[in-house]
């Protein structure tokens, strides 16, 4: 959230995202710490990145809100080892421009240098780079890169790389917008694939599960105070193989839906004492489209 942007310090309530534009706030990221979006009373901070759920539509509209002006230069990306070389490779083909930066020459490597030195980050332009990937090997490496770069080009956003979990905090104050732990990162998709996980997580505390409708059939599920009443949050409505995210003012839960129901484990489990509601298997696959994103 850019400071100029008209979501800056603005209560959820207030700006009435879901009526206007869709979308189901879950919380926002700041200073490495997760706060949740707990009712209409949170208010959005400048410099927080916000944990959105939507159709694809609806979260290009929030990302225009979130930041008005889009830098557009290409995506630096800084390490193009097993990491960095797995980025490059989702924005390209994501039809991203990218510009790498590693020590070593080899293909695929644009500009040979230590990320440390301003002449390096001068041959990268890196002031005028949409965005700075740092996907250093080393921790310790990666929290001085940080350092370096947020005081090189203040404006850009900053993504780190990180193999320690505890190390997350060092990199926050050293200046980035955001750090990824690749640990963390492993675990998730090793329990997606190998254990059958049907939640997914957004933080350590919060996850998604698809739940059966119980006392929300034939009620709207944006309009049953739910947030208020559990602190979880209706993100979507499964029916009939299609999710929708978006609901007209005239939709009503059916008895056959299935409902991803977004919270912490005890607003979860609130919510389903409040909603007798139960554990539903989804019909929709991995590999069938949908207009949903997160």
């Amino acid at each position: 959230i850019r400071a100029d942007s008209p979501l800056a310090g603005q209560q959820l309530g207030e700006l009435r995202l879901r009526e206007r534009h869709g979308v189901t706030v879950i919380g926002q990221w700041r200073g490495g710490q997760f706060a949740i979006a707990k009712g209409p009373d949170m208010r959005i901070e400048s410099g927080a990145i916000l944990v959105v759920v939507g159709a694809h539509a609806s979260l290009t509209q929030i990302e225009r809100l979130a930041a008005p002006i889009r830098r557009t230069g290409p995506i630096v990306v800084a390490g193009y080892g097993t990491v960095g070389g797995k980025v490059v490779q989702m924005l390209r083909d994501a039809h991203e421009m990218t510009v790498v930066i590693d020590q070593q020459l080899a293909p695929g490597v644009d500009i040979v240098g230590n990320v440390l030195e301003h002449t390096t980050l001068n041959r990268a332009n890196v002031r005028a780079a949409s965005a700075v990937v740092l996907a250093l090997s080393n921790d310790s490496e990666g929290v001085f890169a940080t350092a370096v770069v947020r005081d090189y080009a203040p404006e850009v956003p900053l993504i780190v790389r990180v193999n320690r979990a505890l190390n997350i905090a060092r990199l926050y104050q050293a200046g980035a917008d955001f750090a990824l732990s690749v640990g963390q990162m492993a675990g998730e998709i090793l329990a997606y694939h190998l254990l059958g996980e049907q939640a997914v997580t957004v933080e350590p505390r919060i996850k998604f599960v698809r739940l059966a409708p119980g006392a929300l059939v034939g009620q709207h599920p944006w309009r049953a105070w739910v947030r208020e009443r559990t602190g979880a949050a209706v993100v979507a409505v499964e029916r009939d193989r299609d999710v929708f995210v978006k609901f007209d003012d005239d939709f009503q839960v059916d008895p056959g839906d299935i409902l991803f129901v977004c919270g912490t484990l005890s607003s979860l489990d609130q919510y389903v004492r409040e909603f007798q509601a139960a554990p539903a298997e989804s019909a929709l696959t991995a590999d069938e489209p949908n207009d949903s994103a997160l």
